[in-house]
């Protein structure tokens, strides 16, 4: 077995981040930017109020002003003004030639074409040309992931065709002649498929395209002619059949297909018997069957691996500092790696590290309100509520 550091260096050393594509911006959400995107404007483009009210000159401002036009949102006013004349201007509409100042709308008294000001404040309420951005300037560096704020810059930006990661490629089969369907009863030896669900539920949570998902036999030769009709995918993952009962084929199979084994067994807890193997640049994973497993692993390998597929830049699994809680209950430890799926709740302003009471591995609603991986001391240590802790978050 090879520790959990070893393990996540050889995923990364192996994998080569994907090609880039240019995707319009209602399609880039949650995907990488691979091109720093400039702004092709000035923002604001110019000169633009800042309020509903009225654009005038400061030095007027002491006698009635009289009112000559109006400036609005995509409709500014033509002209220039006199000594003594004021525009009525909303807020985001372009400031007339000769103005200097805005007054609030409601530091004014009007009567017809009459304007007086009733305050004057020493705020220009003007909002300058290019005091945001000004054209050139970088708006969103690439390496950076897309969430709305990013996109809107990016349309602001006239970036409408943003230059991004592709998704990650992914097909999943499950494998086990005692799976059947979730809207099925199980019957006799049978027992129902969660982790499918499971597996196209974190793809999807982590931006990465499910391109086919198939559940096989344990029979090696009709697996591989499944395998064989799989659409073209970055990444292969295969539920169950990763340890070495007589009816575990995943290394066989990955074996027939071309594969080259990476390592087959991790020193960890739970997910031990997990396998990583190659061919050309397709990645295959052999996940260890039990759901709990299925969490962990994809956590502690997988999630690190897409990140790294669509950025490039391969970065340590996250760790914060919390407390641990008084609520849940932890394993007894035999391996230097064990991973122990947590609940992490902020309680006083600082996250709390409940442990969740799983039956076993294979307890896959024992995962409910999962979000955080807490690794455990090695064998002879223990935690006590109120201790500070180091976890990995998993959102």
């Amino acid at each position: 077995m090879i520790s959990v550091d070893a393990a996540l260096h050889a995923v990364l050393a192996h994998a080569r981040p994907l090609d880039a594509v240019a995707l319009p911006l209602a399609q880039a959400l949650g995907r990488t930017l691979r091109r720093d995107a400039r702004a092709d404007l000035d923002s604001p483009p110019f000169d633009a109020s800042a309020m509903d009210g009225y654009a005038a000159r400061r030095a007027d401002l002491a006698q009635t002003l009289r009112l000559i036009g109006e400036s609005s949102a995509g409709r500014g006013f033509a002209g220039a003004l006199g000594p003594g004349e004021c525009v009525r201007i909303l807020t985001g509409a372009p400031v007339p030639a000769g103005v200097d100042c805005v007054v609030k709308q409601e530091d004014t008294a009007r009567d017809g074409d009459a304007v007086r000001v009733l305050h004057r404040d020493p705020a220009t309420f003007i909002r300058r040309r290019g005091e945001n951005r000004r054209a050139g300037d970088l708006v969103v560096p690439a390496g950076t992931r897309l969430g709305p704020p990013e996109l809107a810059a990016l349309a602001s930006a006239g970036v409408a065709l943003p230059e991004v990661t592709r998704a990650p490629r992914c097909a999943h089969v499950v494998t086990g002649d005692e799976l059947v369907a979730p809207d099925r009863t199980p019957v006799g030896a049978q027992i129902r498929d969660s982790n499918s669900t499971l597996i196209a539920a974190l793809l999807a949570q982590h931006g990465a395209e499910l391109v086919a998902q198939r559940a096989l036999r344990d029979d090696l030769d009709g697996a591989a002619a499944a395998l064989a009709e799989l659409p073209p995918h970055d990444m292969l993952l295969i539920s169950g059949g990763a340890s070495v009962g007589d009816h575990d084929i995943a290394r066989a199979l990955l074996e027939r297909a071309g594969y080259k084994l990476h390592f087959h067994g991790v020193d960890l807890r739970p997910g031990k018997p997990l396998l990583f193997a190659q061919r050309g640049e397709s990645l295959a994973f052999a996940l260890p069957g039990n759901p709990v497993s299925h969490w962990v692993v994809f956590h502690l390998f997988l999630a690190p691996l897409l990140r790294f597929l669509e950025s490039g830049v391969a970065t340590p699994l996250p760790r914060l500092t919390g407390r641990l809680g008084a609520g849940g209950r932890l394993p007894p430890t035999d391996r230097r790696h064990t991973f122990w799926p947590c609940r992490a709740t902020i309680v006083d302003g600082h996250p709390e590290l409940t442990p969740l009471a799983l039956a076993s591995s294979g307890d896959a609603a024992g995962l409910v309100g999962a979000n955080a991986l807490l690794p455990l001391p090695p064998a002879g240590s223990s935690f006590a509520p109120g201790q500070t802790v180091a976890f990995i978050p998993c959102p």
